[in-house]
């Protein structure tokens, strides 16, 4: 495991150089809704509170420390992604063979973008769509990131080539100044059978532009004479790295929008009519055990689930070895939509296990805890 003074290093670096910076962020939210499809319309009413909330989650990584780690992965950290171009996708297997330290260490963005989209599938489900609205602005977050190269590698910030502070002039001092020529018509968005293997296969795609940023960063400093912040540099950076930055955003937006597209078909493809919004999802006949959110999460986390009938409810808690940790609800309950706030206080990093016995309903879903 590499020491905590990188985890500190990487989580103030990231709190003052955020990936896309504000504006790019904004730009990618807002553009989404042009690719969602005809059948989620209604959505487009979304691109406001999308483009405003694009970086809430930036915000939190002053008050969570477990937030950092979901903005990047130092991809070419794992040898198996230098030889063959790829990494163990599965989080668990990942973890089981480098360790929870070391894998959080390295950036947990990819599986970040896939627990937050099961959170935004479970929300559409319920109906609960002002946290649906949360949650997909988060997600465009966390997908923005993954487009942008540097928040792929270990050389992060060109210090390993001698190029401090290429991040910050990349993403956020040359995108402020060619903000207003960022235009694009994204794809449109598609249903994705697999959320795993789509996340990683772009990422790594994405992660063969992270030369060509280095490379103009360096043309454009001999260019303008050794300077990193004269109009010349950037006019220059920006000439050599415009066309595939602007390709990035547009494939973020609809990547984003496919994302969301596929949660909201996963779910049952929900109504969102303006009576819908407003109708109480209790009313629902089945039985739903929904993904805790936020997951991973430190230290509360909330359970939420939908009861057809009146039943005897218990929940609990086991490691995974299949050992009961903790009895969280044990008594009888009406009908209707229930939230359990469960705060795991004495409990250490890892994954856990939730089982849900209602009757003759029983369901079962995984959660992380990071500390």
């Amino acid at each position: 495991m590499k020491n905590k003074k990188k985890i500190f290093l990487i989580a103030l670096f990231s709190i003052l150089f955020c990936g896309w910076g504000t504006v790019g962020h904004k730009i990618i939210n807002t553009k989404t809704v042009v690719s969602f499809p005809s059948q989620m319309s209604n959505f487009v009413s979304w691109s406001t509170y999308l483009a405003d909330h694009a970086s809430d989650a930036d915000k939190r990584k002053s008050s969570d420390p477990n937030e950092s780690p979901k903005h990047y992965i130092d991809i070419d950290e794992y040898s198996e992604f230098n030889n063959s171009g790829r990494i163990i996708q599965d989080y668990d297997s990942i973890v089981t063979k480098y360790g929870s330290g070391t894998v959080i260490d390295i950036g947990i963005l990819p599986w970040a973008i896939i627990n937050t989209y099961d959170s935004l599938k479970a929300q559409f489900s319920r109906r609960d769509w002002n946290t649906a609205k949360q949650t997909a602005a988060d997600l465009g977050h966390y997908v923005g990131d993954s487009h942008m190269p540097l928040h792929i590698t270990k050389n992060y910030n060109g210090q390993y080539t001698g190029q401090y502070g290429v991040h910050s002039r990349y993403e956020t001092t040359m995108i402020g100044k060619y903000e207003n020529i960022i235009n694009y018509t994204p794809d449109s968005a598609e249903y994705i059978s697999d959320i795993p293997d789509f996340v990683f296969t772009y990422i790594y795609g994405n992660y063969t532009y992270v030369d060509s940023v280095l490379d103009a960063d360096k043309t454009a400093e001999s260019y303008a004479g050794g300077s990193t912040s004269s109009d010349t540099y950037y006019q220059k950076l920006w000439e050599l790295t415009g066309n595939f930055t602007i390709h990035l955003f547009s494939k973020a937006s609809s990547r984003l929008a496919s994302l969301i597209y596929t949660a909201w078909v996963n779910a049952g493809s929900p109504d969102f009519t303006i009576s819908a919004v407003n109708s109480i999802t209790s009313s629902t006949k089945d039985f739903i055990l929904l993904q805790n959110y936020p997951n991973p999460f430190n230290p509360s986390t909330t359970i939420s689930y939908n009861l057809p009938k009146e039943e005897n409810v218990v929940l609990k808690l086991y490691n995974t070895l299949g050992q009961e940790v903790k009895t969280l609800i044990n008594n009888r309950q009406s009908s209707g939509q229930h939230s359990f706030s469960f705060t795991a206080e004495n409990l250490t990093s890892g994954i856990y296990l939730y089982r849900l016995t209602a009757g003759n309903h029983v369901e079962t879903k995984k959660m992380i805890l990071l500390k």
